[in-house]
């Protein structure tokens, strides 16, 4: 486990806990719990490439955790959900989108109550709308989206916005006016599981 990835977990603790309420109450216990560790083998991918050539700044309390993710992007295991064969998902949306988890059941630092993972989305990128069985909240690092959720009008949201999503609340994301980096909690059952597109009532 290199140092980076302490140091980029150290940000997200000392973050939350000063300036997140909400993502404190949210996360309980887990996000301070002394973690396991699994072993993960590093990988880029596109998308780390596109994230590491954008100058992402934010805010002051938020600057720190960005350089943080910047500094471990080499040492972190990035990742796609989707895949050509998912609808709404082109070779440019594949070559433009990568995250990583920090905290997660399969590592690098384990917890079963918990998900942390980071993600960078493009800009020009819309991500469809989907759910999934955990409840999540989403905290904007840098850039901005537009938070599209069912039962409640959109977010515009710039660093340090949260939006909380409740268990198989369908919502989206649209990128068309900046990239984004975010962090996402999640919790409850299923934490590693792939969203869903269809609809949660069927």
């Amino acid at each position: 486990m290199t140092q980076t990835l302490y140091a980029l977990r150290d940000a997200f603790r000392y973050y939350v806990n000063r300036y997140a309420p909400d993502i404190a109450s949210f996360c309980g216990d887990a996000l301070n719990a002394d973690h396991g560790i699994k072993p993960i083998e590093p990988r880029r991918l596109c998308g780390t490439v596109a994230f590491m050539a954008k100058d992402m700044t934010s805010t002051e309390p938020l600057q720190p955790i960005v350089n943080a993710v910047r500094a471990a992007a080499d040492d972190v295991y990035w990742r796609q959900s989707y895949t050509l064969a998912d609808q709404g998902f082109d070779q440019h949306y594949l070559d433009n989108y990568a995250w990583f988890n920090l905290i997660a059941p399969s590592g690098p630092f384990v917890s079963n109550d918990l998900r942390l993972s980071i993600g960078y989305w493009g800009q020009g990128l819309h991500y469809p709308r989907h759910w999934h069985e955990p409840e999540e909240i989403y905290l904007t690092l840098a850039g901005s989206a537009i938070y599209i959720s069912d039962g409640r009008a959109a977010v515009d949201g710039g660093p340090g916005t949260t939006i909380c999503h409740y268990s198989q609340q369908p919502h989206a994301a649209d990128f068309s006016k900046s990239p984004l980096l975010a962090a996402a909690f999640w919790r409850g059952s299923e934490l590693e599981a792939k969203s869903r597109f269809d609809d949660p009532l069927t």
